[in-house]
């Protein structure tokens, strides 16, 4: 598989992480519940950046184009993540409150 698409998953991976624990953490009240979500996305977006290249154990050399900066993991990762935490936090909530 290429690393591209090990990055990608990835992402999209830690992005189903924080789509559940924002699920279950949607339920706080309003304004230390929305406080909550935007941390938890932020910080697993902001792991899975850091933690990329030691996880699927590449040298940032390695990467396509010979860099591995914040703006090609945003790139390449961001809307794998996105989709992920979207779909599972409302599948997560939906059947939380249920």
């Amino acid at each position: 598989m290429e690393l591209v698409a090990k990055i990608t998953l990835l992402f999209a991976g830690w992005g189903a992480i924080a789509g559940v624990l924002s699920g279950f953490l949607r339920g706080m009240p309003t304004e230390q519940g929305s406080l909550a979500l935007l941390a938890i996305f932020f910080s697993l977006f902001y792991a899975s950046y850091r933690l990329a290249p030691n996880i699927l154990k590449f040298t940032p050399d390695e990467f396509p184009g010979g860099r591995w900066t914040g703006l090609t993991a945003f790139k390449r990762g961001f809307l794998g993540f996105l989709i992920m935490w979207l779909v599972l936090w409302i599948l997560t909530y939906n059947i939380a409150i249920s």
